[in-house]
């Protein structure tokens, strides 16, 4: 280090260690604000309810950082956490150590869910924020696996499974479908056991999740069983799971994986769970009950699929059920098919259990009729809602179309929606191409709306670029039943506008499609007149006209009870409540928040919406002139905020590196001067001698 830098750090030594010490000091705790839990009262306060527990070290600098959120947290919070039976508590680690070392505490602050029968799931969400530990609150309280204690005090009902047991079961030896939890240990033989599993502090979260797991397989018929792999090594090396059998990187955490094996099954029996690590069990229990469903390809009735297009609930009442179900359909005619054709149905299964919600059926009739049924009621909710434009009518030119194909073939419908869709199977090489069917099927495997958070935003950004263009969020509360209830009634509006904005959609893809057809006759007139050779000819005959199906929406919902920061995450500016809609277009990450008009843009205008997507996607069909206005998600402005917002989060660190930058800024001026008199100096220097000069002077010639 330079002596002209050490005086530098010198002279900023005594605003560090201000700064430090501003940044340190405890904070002066709200009038009745708890003392920390002890070996005495822990058990005793656990049995009143659930408690979110910070275990720290005063000594701890992230503690001390946390402890101001913390308290205003606890502040806020209380009175909507007696109401929750939800209660903030601290245990203070150098105090209770022995409490901390029952509970495994390996690093500080540890901020842990726990109900009366002990430790539930640990709260990883980083930056730690009042609003982050406020939804997390919320969220838990809702969930009834968090409080039903029975389910702690049932034992597991997952058997062991040695290595021989487990190739059996993918052998085809299975009587019934097993979901198979695999471990990084050899001594868990029951699955309640207590074991110090290394490297995987998410091991001993999950138990429990098993246990529930296993437990409510039991009322859908499926079995449950865990394998230990370092017992195991081969077996769980060959199914791709190496880093359950020995610890290849010490600082890596590691994670138990899930499987489920089909019964009745020797091939495309074992299905990985698609998803990453998960403590929710109705993942796992979905991700068995549907698969297994699927892989039966049970048969579906018209009239169950008549239902499928009505009025549905995308946010539920607590305790109710979700249907926001695709129903992937193999319409077949009897009287031509043959066995060859049902072994698609065999392949589909594996890469339809990465798509939520999505069933498989069969029928043995054409559902084309019933598909313009549905389409039929989509315009009628059009014209009954808007009553001031002229009736739209259903274009049976363009439905057929859409909807040219040959039996068997696959048909897409999903609850709330009006529009189905036809896979274009148009002969045996399409209808036995795996690659093509899966990507039909994910071009609209989108859920009718999806519920839009801060972790999967950019996913469903980046989702079928080229078909869908923007991006519809309605903003809702389900801070109460009643506000349940509104957000329900805001979506359905939302709905409305878009099926409104799908007929000025379809009906301008058609006309597109007529002018190529057009300029398709009229080159084809054009060359027979000019009498050119009739391969020439019959090459033009033969040239497709591609299916236009773009310019489509995706719609979904963000929560503001749960998303407090999500506007400031992505740079959104504004005043943002219920009621409010963001169409965010997805190729440019431009979002817009006005009408055409410049006010608001909300559900409660579904006319007024449908213009939005029609100004931003098909202006020349739009009926008012446009003001509509976009901004840049994630701004560089924005960005300068956010670094500001990072520098605060993490305290004394993020003040220290703003010093450090400062430092480096001041000490800059110095090296430029430096660097610019030797650039003079030696520029003046002939420093190459005549013959560099003279091949200088060449290379200039």
């Amino acid at each position: 280090m330079t002596t002209h830098l050490k005086r530098h750090l010198l002279a900023f030594l005594p605003f560090i260690a201000l700064l430090i010490a501003l940044t340190v000091t405890a904070a002066e705790p709200p009038e009745g604000f708890p003392e920390p839990l002890n070996k005495n009262n822990f058990k005793e306060e656990l049995s009143k309810g659930l408690h979110i527990i910070d275990f720290y070290s005063p000594y701890c600098p992230h503690c001390k950082h946390l402890e101001p959120v913390w308290m205003e947290t606890w502040d806020e919070f209380r009175d909507e956490g007696k109401k929750l039976n939800i209660t903030f508590s601290q245990v203070n680690c150098v105090e209770s150590a022995d409490l901390c070392s029952e509970e495994n505490i390996e690093s500080y602050p540890d901020v842990r869910l726990y109900n009366p029968s002990g430790y539930l799931k640990s709260f990883t969400e980083r930056p730690k924020t009042k609003e982050s530990l406020m939804a997390f609150a919320r969220r838990e309280s809702m969930d009834p696996d968090n409080l039903d204690t029975d389910l702690d005090s049932a034992l597991s009902q997952s058997q062991h499974l040695e290595g021989f047991d487990f190739i059996k079961l993918i052998a085809g030896k299975a009587d019934r479908p097993y979901l198979v939890s695999f471990w990084p240990t050899k001594n868990l033989k029951d699955s309640d056991d207590s074991v110090n599993f290394e490297n995987c502090d998410k091991c001993h979260e999950f138990q429990r999740t098993w246990k529930i797991v296993s437990r409510q397989l039991v009322m859908e018929d499926i079995k449950s069983g865990h394998v230990n792999c370092e017992s195991n090594p081969t077996l769980c090396k060959e199914l791709g799971f190496s880093d359950l059998v020995k610890i290849t990187n010490h600082r890596a955490d590691r994670e138990p994986k899930v499987a489920l094996v089909l019964p009745n099954k020797t091939s495309n029996n074992l299905i990985d769970y698609p998803k990453g690590f998960s403590v929710k069990s109705n993942d796992y229990v979905d991700f068995a009950k549907r698969t297994f469903a699927n892989s039966q390809f049970p048969n579906i009735t018209e009239e169950e699929l008549k239902k499928v297009a009505r009025e549905i609930d995308f946010v539920p009442e607590k305790g109710a059920s979700f249907n926001n179900d695709i129903h992937l359909v193999f319409a077949y005619d009897p009287e031509t098919v043959v066995v060859e054709d049902f072994d698609i149905l065999e392949y589909l299964i594996e890469p339809l259990s990465k798509i939520p919600n999505i069933y498989l059926h069969q029928i043995d009739k054409n559902l084309i009729g019933l598909s313009r049924d549905i389409f039929e009621n989509m315009y009628k909710l059009i014209n009954d809602y808007n009553t001031g434009e002229a009736q739209k009518n259903f274009s049976e030119e363009y439905f057929t179309m859409n909807t040219v194909t040959q039996l068997p073939t696959f048909f897409m419908f999903k609850d709330g929606d009006f529009v189905s869709h036809v896979y274009p199977g148009y002969s045996t090489t399409e209808m036995r191409n795996v690659e093509e069917i899966m990507k039909w099927v994910q071009k609209y495997s989108n859920p009718l709306a999806t519920e839009i958070t801060s972790s999967n935003l950019r996913e469903w950004m980046s989702f079928q670029t080229e078909s869908y263009s923007n991006l519809a969020i309605q903003l809702v509360s389900t801070g109460s039943g009643k506000q349940i209830k509104g957000s329900n009634t805001l979506i359905r509006k939302l709905l409305l506008a878009s099926f409104d904005y799908e007929h000025v959609r379809m009906e301008n893809n058609f006309e597109q499609i007529n002018e190529k057809r057009t300029k398709k006759a009229d080159s084809i007139k054009l060359l027979k007149e000019k009498k050119t050779p009739a391969d020439k000819i019959v090459d033009k005959m033969r040239e497709e006209i591609p299916h236009i199906d773009n310019k489509k929406l995706l719609l979904g919902y963000l929560d503001l009870s749960k998303e407090k920061k999500f506007f400031r995450r992505f740079g959104i500016t504004g005043d943002h409540k219920v009621g409010d809609v963001i169409i965010i277009d997805k190729s440019n990450n431009f979002y817009y928040t006005k009408d055409n008009f410049g006010n608001t843009l909300t559900a409660n205008e579904p006319l007024l919406l449908r213009e939005a997507f029609v100004s931003l996607n098909i202006p020349s069909k739009a009926l008012y002139s446009s003001k509509m206005k976009g901004r840049l998600m994630n701004s560089p402005f924005h960005n300068a905020f956010s670094f500001l917002d990072i520098v605060h989060q993490n305290g004394i660190y993020g003040y220290l590196c703003i010093i450090i930058l400062i430092i480096i800024i001041l000490k800059s001026p110095s090296f430029y001067r430096k660097y610019k008199v030797r650039r003079n100096y030696n520029s003046k220097r002939n420093a190459v001698g005549i013959l560099g000069n003279l091949e200088k002077k060449q290379n200039q010639d």
